[in-house]
């Protein structure tokens, strides 16, 4: 008779981006702790045993995942050189933000499809995520608005620009290789100089 192996033994990163990937794909609904459990070839109720709920497994993954995309943001900032004024900051902050939005399209999906409706999960995400890192953004704008350097532009319309605009064909990659023919293959690192000149230019007086 053939024993049985060892069960596998699956880290919390794996499970933790397995469900963020399958949130992002399928939404909230579209997964289940079962199926997951399954897909990662682990038994019915494991994930359900680590997580208890599929509210707080959706929680730990997006904690989790916003986690490496603010810290893949400092590490893009950290390689610039020293800004000599508020303008100069902010294109910083904007080219960061774009790459490492680059390498983190589930994300984006994601808030693509938990931004539709107000929800406890937006909230959540708002509130323990959005809300910490975004405040230095707003102080350097009211600054720079107050010194008359950019238009009087709202923070969320600079915000949705940026994160849901010039990121899109990181998220949209399906549709973004529909101008392939027009344009060829998405050069990443000019897109994102594009789009930061862009921004900067259209928002700087």
């Amino acid at each position: 008779m053939k024993e049985r192996g060892r069960p596998k033994i699956v880290q919390d990163d794996e499970i933790l981006n397995a469900a963020l990937k399958g949130f992002a794909e399928l939404g909230y609904e579209g997964i289940s702790l079962r199926t997951l459990s399954t897909d990662l070839g682990l038994s019915h109720s494991a994930v359900g045993q680590r997580y208890g709920t599929k509210e707080n497994l959706f929680r730990h993954a997006v904690a989790a995942e916003f986690d490496r995309f603010f810290a893949a943001i400092g590490t893009a900032r950290a390689a610039w050189p020293e800004v000599q004024d508020d303008l100069q900051e902010l294109r910083a902050l904007v080219h960061s933000f774009l790459t490492a939005a680059a390498s983190f399209p589930s994300l984006g999906q994601l808030m693509n499809r938990e931004g539709v409706d107000r929800s406890d999960r937006l909230d959540f995400i708002f509130e323990t995520a959005i809300v910490p890192q975004i405040s230095p953004l707003i102080e350097l704008l009211d600054r720079l608005r107050s010194e008359k350097l950019i238009y009087p532009i709202p923070t969320r319309s600079l915000f949705f620009l940026v994160a849901h605009g010039a990121e899109a064909p990181f998220t949209l990659r399906g549709f973004s290789a529909e101008f392939d023919p027009y344009d060829g293959e998405l050069d990443v690192p000019a897109h994102i100089e594009v789009m930061t000149d862009l921004v900067m230019r259209a928002i700087t007086l």
